[in-house]
């Protein structure tokens, strides 16, 4: 196994406009400062303060929304970062490691990553990715089989372009079918940052929200000693390119994962289950007395000294004696979260370096706390209560069904668009109106200009005269879809779906 060296991961290059010739220590971290900047003032990160984390369409701004759900997670992922850092100091690693020169950057990459890691989620979260999903097989999968004929009612392809057809082209129009049809939220983010908004991020940043390895397009076995970083997609086929060059730079292997980014997702485990408890508690969901029984009944054997006593039982000891200064509620949640970041942070920071040669590879197939350990069990008693008692709530399943049927429902608007030929919608490309086509025009100019022009492009690279234009132009006239629908905040789509629909 190679040596652990994180100056050749803490990549600080960028694909355009990079910065050339060695660099001081000081050099090196005002480069991140400049990817800090560039990522809290992108519009995918204010577009999060109106994209809820678990009640859509909430306007209790005491609940959380995905923006305040990833500046707790980018606070968690600093405080995991510099227990690391401070763990390796101790034991006279940083120099040994490459990184003494390089813990400002260290922390930097983890905290930005943190707070991009929901940029690429849809309205209404899960529900939303699953409405772009089903809505997609539903046309461009034929429910008998791929080969036979489609009719315009039951498939959006028409001509040349995903029907089975040509020998040659048929493995591309699998491939494409499968991508389109696995639209989820961390390789959308990945599209954000590289596609669309082209924020042009170092390729240690980028490299760090790369959550899962498994393309989009995939259709074979995971591999076993993947499972874990391949269970999801984690990019598309339109950046398939970019990802193979970002895989070169950080000597990433064909499924392995960059090291920092078990940091972020731990982070994310740790935050978002005391966090969506919390919020259950303040939609009035359960009382904190009820939340409380949930978590004791669900532990199981209550010894003396158990993690779950030093936690919640702690934590709801604290808030009964000092309950006269503040709310029971406030004080609860406030001793959990404390109670549940002092025994989890430092437990994930040593598995982080208990691990550190398979986690420098790559190739560590497990979350940080995923184990069979008493910390583990812990975050799955929070993720249990809230599935069970939360997720399962009629007012959150009401909800959740009202965002898919707007997402299916914007679709299904602009579907249009998707049925018009490879030449009358690249003429109504360049035109942008067209007296023949008013409804397709009017969408058209619907459209935002960043996600036309990435359409745009994406189509400039392919020729024109070639076999696969048609079934190119068309992936890419189904990703600018996805974009622009995927780019909605929860309120937009919602009154965006009642105007379209003439509901009011």
């Amino acid at each position: 196994m190679a040596p652990i060296d994180f100056r050749t991961k803490i990549n600080w290059h960028r694909r355009f406009r990079s910065p050339q010739g060695e660099k001081s220590e000081h050099e090196i971290l005002r480069i991140f400062e400049s990817d800090r900047g560039r990522i809290i003032n992108s519009p995918a990160i204010r577009r999060l303060q109106q994209k809820t984390q678990v009640f859509p369409l909430e306007r209790n701004a005491a609940v959380r929304t995905r923006l305040t759900h990833s500046m707790e997670v980018q606070q968690v992922g600093r405080y995991i970062a510099k227990e690391i850092l401070s763990r390796l100091k101790e034991q006279r690693l940083l120099e040994t490691y490459g990184l003494d020169e390089l813990t400002g950057p260290f922390e930097s990459i983890v905290e930005m990553a943190c707070l991009m890691h929901d940029i690429g989620n849809p309205p209404f979260g899960h529900f939303g990715e699953a409405a772009i999903n089903d809505w997609f097989k539903q046309r461009l999968f034929p429910s008998d089989a791929i080969s036979q004929p489609l009719s315009d009612d039951r498939c959006v392809v028409q001509d040349l372009r995903l029907r089975e057809g040509e020998e040659g082209l048929n493995d591309l129009r699998r491939k494409i079918r499968q991508d389109l049809c696995h639209f989820e939220g961390n390789a959308q983010g990945i599209r954000l940052v590289h596609s669309l908004m082209r924020m042009n991020l170092t390729w240690a940043q980028v490299g760090c929200i790369l959550k899962y390895t498994r393309p989009a397009w995939w259709t074979g076995e995971t591999p076993a000693t993947h499972s874990y970083l391949m269970k999801k997609p984690g990019y598309y086929l339109s950046e398939e390119a970019y990802i193979e060059r970002l895989r070169k730079e950080l000597s990433l292997t064909p499924n392995g994962r960059f090291p920092l980014t078990w940091i972020m997702e731990a982070a994310d485990d740790i935050s978002y289950c005391v966090a969506d408890l919390e919020d259950a508690v303040e939609k009035r969901i359960f009382s904190v007395e009820e939340l409380y029984q949930h978590l004791y009944d669900a532990w199981g054997s209550h010894e003396k000294g158990s993690l779950f006593s030093q936690v919640v039982e702690n934590a709801w000891d604290k808030s009964r004696s000092n309950s006269l200064s503040r709310s029971t509620e406030d004080q609860f949640f406030m001793y959990l979260r404390v109670n549940t970041l002092n025994k989890l942070v430092p437990y994930a920071a040593a598995r982080f370096i208990d691990n550190l040669p398979m986690i420098f590879s790559g190739e560590f197939n497990h979350a940080l706390l995923e184990d069979d350990s008493s910390f583990s069990q812990l975050l799955e008693l929070y993720k249990n209560v809230a599935v069970r008692h939360v997720f399962s709530h009629p007012d959150v399943e009401q909800l959740e069904l009202q965002g898919y049927r707007v997402i299916s429902g914007l679709l299904e608007i602009y579907r249009p668009l998707l049925q018009l030929s490879v030449d009358e919608f690249s003429e109504l490309v360049e035109k942008e109106r067209m007296r023949r086509l008013p409804i397709e025009s009017r969408l058209y100019q619907k459209l935002s200009t960043r996600h036309r022009l990435a359409y745009v492009e994406a189509i400039s690279k392919i020729e024109r005269h070639a076999v696969q234009w048609p079934v190119m132009e068309y992936y890419y006239r189904c990703r600018l879809i996805q974009d622009y629908i995927s780019g909605m905040t929860d309120l937009y789509a919602w009154d965006e779906y009642r105007k379209l629909m003439a509901v009011e």
